[in-house]
């Protein structure tokens, strides 16, 4: 096999263990400022965190979210490259981890303090996480189900449920008494658009090709279930 060079090594894990030395910075932020910190800003500071750890769930043990996004949600013919590629995915990934950790600066510069619409946003994009993983999972498991599929997992619902769907949790419980003015609408708007198109639906009508090099080399979980 060729060794992968330039991009192509780029896309494949070196962006990955990027993120890795990213979630460590990140956690070692949340210990150094536990005491003065609130839980909603470590919460955010812990999103980014999470999301490198969410990729390697979804793209390296047990891989394979790439086959599910592709086959169920555009129906692909070639699930392993369109329209989501290892480069797609990568832009995607590396763009909502930076993203946090920008909110993350923004907020401490501020004070620390984390405002209602990045709350919001926040918990929108935690909803959106254990929504789709959990469609996602109930889909493949009436799809394969005759082939011994017997529950609803996909590649990343753990990290969805275990911690996106915790920290949504914990944010919700931060938004209690709080005033939302219209700028928080705002803001939330922004973050949520941020991330639908910034970071997934532009990349991906920009740089989908069916002959795109930047294809998965297996289909991780779902090889089981494809034999």
């Amino acid at each position: 096999m060729k060794k992968k060079t330039g991009l192509d090594w780029w896309c494949d894990r070196a962006w990955i263990l990027f993120g890795c030395w990213i979630t460590a910075f990140m956690t070692a932020l949340i210990l150094i400022n536990w005491r003065n910190w609130s839980t909603e800003l470590k919460v955010i500071a812990a999103i980014a965190a999470l999301i490198p750890v969410h990729v390697i769930e979804e793209w390296v043990f047990p891989g394979g979210f790439h086959f599910q996004y592709n086959t169920f949600l555009y129906h692909s013919s070639q699930p392993d490259r369109y329209p989501m590629s290892r480069k797609t995915d990568m832009i995607t990934n590396l763009g909502a981890t930076f993203m946090y950790a920008a909110i993350t600066l923004i907020c401490v510069l501020n004070g620390g303090e984390v405002s209602a619409g990045v709350l919001m946003g926040t918990v929108g994009f935690c909803v959106l996480e254990v929504a789709v993983h959990t469609i996602f999972g109930t889909l493949a498991y009436f799809k394969y189900r005759k082939n011994g599929k017997t529950t609803v997992y996909g590649p990343g619902s753990i990290t969805a449920y275990l911690g996106f769907g915790v920290f949504g949790v914990i944010l919700c419980y931060g938004m209690r008494g709080r005033t939302i003015a219209a700028h928080d609408w705002l803001i939330c708007g922004i973050i949520l658009a941020m991330i639908a198109f910034v970071w997934i639906l532009i990349p991906e009508n920009l740089i989908k090709k069916k002959d795109n090099q930047y294809f998965f080399a297996t289909n991780g979980y779902y090889d089981r279930y494809l034999k």
